[in-house]
């Protein structure tokens, strides 16, 4: 009697651990993946928040947009980074370039994306999804400013979708 008492309060703990374990994993996977999430969008934001006058482009690949632009370094020299944002194998990542446009860095920010789409804000055209806009007149060998403010929607695999605003520095307009 003994016996059977001692093996089913065994069998009850035994039960209680595994639950206990599963839901650890569970909280686990969600928390970096979360953590993920935040790290990727405070990446975008940090950078679009530092782009310089009129590097901003947009370009398509096979993959969908990629967007590329210099920004302001945190080195002592003061220069320019170049970064090129886009979907590699379903995964945005974070490209910093050469002067010839080679990545020499890659950084995975965010896996399990299905979809990125780019818009660009300037005061005169309002939301645009092309940067820069092709219905824009500028003076022969005058750049164009970058836009006031990108917007991007990016969708993850489950369906989510993740939407951010960053207002660009107000430099050459």
């Amino acid at each position: 009697m003994a016996l059977a008492i001692f093996a089913l309060i065994g069998t009850a703990g035994f039960t209680m651990l595994d639950q206990v374990l599963r839901t650890q994993q569970l909280t686990d996977g969600r928390l970096e993946r979360l953590a993920e999430l935040q790290r990727a969008m405070h990446v975008l934001t940090l950078d679009f928040s530092q782009a310089r006058g009129t590097s901003v482009t947009l370009q398509s690949d096979a993959q969908g947009s990629v967007v590329a632009f210099r920004r302001n370094a945190t080195d002592a020299a003061g220069g320019a980074v170049a970064l090129r944002y886009a979907i590699a194998d379903g995964t945005l990542t974070r490209d910093v370039l050469t002067v010839s446009g080679e990545a020499v860095a890659r950084q995975p920010l965010l896996r399990e994306i299905t979809a990125i789409d780019w818009q660009f804000y300037s005061a005169g055209a309002g939301w645009t999804p092309d940067w820069p806009p092709a219905d824009r007149t500028v003076l022969p060998g005058q750049p164009v400013p970058n836009p006031q403010a990108v917007g991007v929607v990016i969708t993850l695999a489950a369906g989510t979708q993740l939407h951010r605003v960053v207002v660009l520095p107000n430099e050459v307009r």
